[in-house]
This record gives structure tokens, C-alpha cells and sequence, in this order.
């Protein structure tokens, strides 16, 4: 690639299509039945059967051989790109005979469907245990080769860097190189990890890198702009410590959580302002706060997670605020800040929404349960929780970026992905990223039965009827995993299972060192 298309692709993204509204929309929903209608799969299938056809032949080839025949494809789909699938099935089922002999898996058809859905855009529906990591390799692989930035996003840290090194030598066999980026990077690794043909990471990260580069780049994130830039001024001229290499390929695992359960919330990038007289303010706020009564100073609504003031209580903080610094001082200011400590009394509590650790307040995500050090709630939220908890106040933020993961996955050349539970959301993901759901067979009939909810009346039934049922299938040898809601009722569980003598593997945000031990054993008898 010579430098000046490397210099393009840096900055350039897809412009995405206007969402459409009415009439419109409705037009839009029938074409996209049209495209995750059963001949689609059918179509698949059918390059399946002629990878598959392959097989045979490409067995009996030498180890020199098959990475000889591996290097004839990458070199086609450099030069040819997506233009380039004609000769697809006979490079996918190369890479399954790579597959077999690197990491001893051979792809199932069902997986060769998966792979060519994800190839050619589709939101692949493939049921739990049915092989989406390796799946996603197989389509990565063929990515890689095109020399585009191709990302696999997975849904934490730990998958990212498991699978990254666990596929590593099928990658490399297959002249691809790979890599992973984590929260813990600093920039020097963050952008050796972008170097790579495919890179593993998670929504946050690659979000997170995509603001802070366009931030370095300022006004100079329109290529054209950095040509003149070179061109008039080459000894001032840099790219700025640069992370990524652009956005081109994008593969989701989990899909739903990433694409819908998590698209509207913001990433933003933050700097920071403060002093003496801000951490007062929010010190006094939160003392004031306790003062305040419930349904006669303010309410909450739990549902939207709110706190209005109601009148008694706008007139005590007019009365007992006079002591605030200046900047707090106007009335909309006040209520602000007092609003922030009400917040912070009633809807965040510790072993929920976040831990205390080493003085710092850390956030525990709600969606996977891990703690995100680099975060911070914004608008004096995370300010207040700390004067909360008695800790150090930091610097308030001040927003210098923002952007929602909607929005960034749209910006992707080539969106695809991959999860359990797909149809019901089939409609908003055509809607929104021109994602058509389809559904891969599995590889063998499910046999999971699926039971009826049991409803308690109180608590201490629930938890009656959690160990009871604990107990039976432990006594059959039966590896359980067992997820709560938080990490409080995760420690009340160890401890009544502790006092039945039953052994376990407890994993919450607060035990996250252990993490890689207890996946690695999770599922053995017992």
C-alpha cells in the first residue's frame, strides 16, 4: 500500500445513510425482509457444499504446500478485494484444514455458513456453543488479507486478549498478523495492537482510540487538509502519535449488547478542571444532601433514575447555601449540584454501580460486571460519589469529545456480526446499521430445555430455592454458573454456599485479578 492511500485511509470513514422516518421507513423494513429471507441462507449453503467439496483434496496437501496455497489467496484478495470472493469457497476451505492442523478444530458447515454470512455483511444468528469465535477468525482471515484495518469486537478485555493469542498461530499460518488492545495499554502498545492486519478489542476501547485520534488530528482529520498541511509546511508536519490505522472491517460478537443494548450511550472523552473551592462545594452538597427528607424535599424515580426537587426542599437549600463558592452560587447551579448528591445517595451504591478501591471510586460496568478504572461519571456525578465515600475529590470533567456507538459502527465500510438472539431485534438492525439477520442451523439438533420462571414472594425463599437447586445438580457432578445482579448478592450467595461446604469459584468486579484461573477451569465435573 503506498503511503499516500495509507495517508487517506487514516481518517477516512463511511458517510452513513440518513436513518429513515416514515413512509420511507416502511419501504425500507419490506427490503429488509427481502434480504434476511431464507435464500439467502440457501445461497450460502451452497458455497458451503463447494468448500466443503474441497475438503478431500486439500487434506492430503503438504504443510509446505497448503501455506503455499494460503499465500495465492492472500495475494488475490490483496489485489483484488471484495471483488476477489469468486475463488472464496476454495480459500475458506484452506483455512479450515489450517484451522484443524494450528489449533486442532475443524470448522463445521454450519461454521463455513457463518463465516460466508459475516463475509458477506450479515448479523449472524448462531446459537450459544456453536463455535462464533472460530467462526469469526475464518472471516477475519480473508479481511486481514485485503490489507484493511479489519477490528473484532468482543464484549470485555479478557475475550479479546484470550482470543487474539489462542488464534495466533492460525492467523500467522495463514500470513495474517494479529493483535489485541486493552484498557490497561498505554498508547505505545495501544497503537502496536491497531498495526495488525486484524486487531481484537472491545466497543469502549476502539471508540475510546477513534476520539483520541481525531483530537490529535484536530481540523487535520480531513485528509485533504493534511496534504496541504504536508506539502506547505513537511518539517512541522506529523501524525501526531497516532493510534489507529483507520476504520474498514468490523466484526461484533455479541452483537445485541454492543449494537443494541449499549448504542445510544455516549463515550466521551474528557479533560479536567477544578481547585480547592469546587471540591468544597461538593463536600458541603453532599452534607447538606443528608438533611434532605424523601417525598417531602424530593423524589425519586427509580424507573428513569431521577431525583426531582420538590418546593419545601428548593427553599432549604436557598436558605442553607449561602456558604457555597461563587460559582455555585446562582440558584439552576445549586439545584444542580444538590440534584448530583441526591443522585449519588439514592440511585449509585457501592458493590453496584461501583467499588472503592486503593481511595479511588472505580465504576463496575452493569452490562459484564468489570471494573473500568479509566471511566469516570461525568457532570460532577463521580465528583460527588466521591465525597460520598469520604475519598479524595478529583478534577471535574469537561467534555472534549463525544460519540455514541450507534453512531461509530455506522461509520464502518464493512459491519458484521454475530449472536444468540437476533430475530427479535431483526427489524432495528436493518433499520439502523443495514444489518440483515440471518439465522445459521446448528451444527446438531438443540437439546436444551428451556424451563418456566419460579416467582418468590420475599427474598429469603429465593435464595432457599437457588441453593436447593445448587445442591441437587452439584450432587450429579454437574458444573452451575450462576449470575446475580450485583456484586452484593454475588458475596451473599459465596457465603451461604461457604456455610453448606459447597466449593465454588466466586468472579464479580472486585475479584477480577482471578478471572482467566476461573474461566480456564469453569465447566469441569463438579
Amino acid at each position: 500500500m503506498n503511503s499516500l492511500t495509507h495517508e487517506y485511509r487514516l481518517s477516512e470513514v463511511a458517510a452513513p445513510e440518513k436513518i429513515t422516518t416514515g413512509l420511507d421507513a416502511f419501504v425500507d423494513r419490506a427490503v429488509g425482509r427481502v434480504r434476511r429471507r431464507r435464500a439467502q441462507l440457501d445461497s450460502l449453503r451452497a458455497l458451503a457444499d463447494e468448500a466443503e467439496a474441497l475438503s478431500e483434496s486439500v487434506r492430503v496437501l503438504s504443510e509446505a504446500a497448503l501455506k503455499s496455497k494460503l499465500d495465492e489467496y492472500r495475494q488475490w484478495f490483496r489485489r483484488n478485494g471484495r471483488d476477489g470472493d469468486a475463488r472464496l469457497p476454495e480459500a475458506l476451505a484452506a483455512i479450515r484444514e489450517a484451522a484443524e492442523r494450528q489449533v486442532g478444530l475443524r470448522p463445521f458447515p454450519v461454521q463455513l455458513i457463518g463465516a460466508l454470512a459475516l463475509r458477506r455483511g450479515f448479523l449472524a444468528e448462531m446459537a450459544t456453543g456453536e463455535g462464533k469465535t472460530l467462526t469469526a477468525a475464518l472471516s477475519a482471515i480473508v479481511a486481514g488479507w485485503t490489507q484493511r484495518p479489519c477490528h473484532v469486537i468482543t464484549v470485555n478485555d479478557y475475550l479479546a486478549q484470550r482470543d487474539a493469542e489462542w488464534l495466533r498461530s492460525l492467523y500467522q499460518f495463514c500470513g495474517v498478523s494479529v493483535g489485541y488492545v486493552t484498557g490497561a495499554m498505554e498508547q505505545r502498545d495501544r497503537s502496536r495492537g491497531h498495526e495488525h492486519d486484524v486487531t481484537y478489542t472491545t466497543s469502549k476501547e476502539i471508540v475510546a482510540d477513534f476520539l483520541r485520534d481525531r483530537l490529535r488530528l484536530g481540523e487535520l482529520h480531513v485528509q485533504s487538509r493534511r496534504m496541504i498541511r504536508q506539502l506547505l509546511a513537511p518539517a512541522n508536519f506529523s501524525q501526531r502519535g497516532l493510534v489507529m490505522r483507520g476504520l474498514h472491517t468490523a466484526i461484533v460478537d455479541e452483537a445485541d449488547s454492543v449494537l443494541i443494548d449499549e448504542a445510544v450511550t455516549p463515550l466521551i472523552i474528557s479533560g479536567s478542571e477544578g481547585g480547592e473551592a469546587t471540591t468544597a462545594a461538593y463536600h458541603l452538597a453532599w452534607t447538606f444532601a443528608q438533611s434532605l427528607t424523601p417525598q417531602v424535599d424530593y423524589q425519586v424515580n427509580a424507573r428513569y433514575r431521577e431525583v426531582e426537587l420538590l418546593a419545601p426542599g428548593q427553599e432549604k437549600i436557598e436558605k442553607n447555601l449561602s456558604r457555597l463558592p461563587e460559582l455555585w452560587r446562582g440558584r439552576a447551579r445549586q439545584n444542580e449540584l444538590i440534584r448530583q448528591a441526591l443522585t449519588a445517595r439514592e440511585l449509585f451504591l457501592q458493590g453496584k454501580q461501583y467499588v472503592v478501591q486503593e481511595g479511588k471510586v472505580v465504576i463496575v460496568d452493569e452490562f459484564t460486571g468489570r471494573m473500568m478504572p479509566m471511566r469516570r461519571w461525568r457532570d460532577g456525578l463521580h465528583q460527588m460519589i466521591e465525597a460520598k465515600e469520604g475519598v479524595a475529590v478529583s478534577p471535574r470533567d469537561v467534555t472534549l469529545a463525544r460519540l455514541s456507538f450507534q453512531q461509530f459502527f455506522r461509520y464502518f465500510r464493512h459491519l458484521s456480526g454475530m449472536t444468540g438472539t437476533a430475530q427479535e431485534a431483526a427489524p432495528e438492525y436493518w433499520h439502523i446499521y443495514r444489518l440483515p439477520v440471518l439465522a445459521i442451523p446448528t451444527n446438531q439438533p438443540c437439546v436444551r430445555r428451556e424451563l418456566p420462571d419460579r416467582v418468590f414472594p420475599d427474598w429469603e425463599s429465593k435464595w432457599t430455592a437457588v441453593l436447593a437447586e445448587i445442591v441437587r445438580l452439584h450432587a450429579q457432578g454437574r458444573p452451575i454458573l450462576v449470575g446475580t445482579r450485583s456484586i452484593a448478592a454475588s458475596e451473599t450467595l459465596a457465603e451461604r454456599l461457604r456455610a453448606l461446604n459447597l466449593p465454588f469459584n466466586l468472579l464479580n468486579a472486585t475479584r477480577h485479578r482471578e478471572e482467566a484461573l476461573i474461566v480456564a477451569a469453569a465447566g469441569h465435573k463438579g
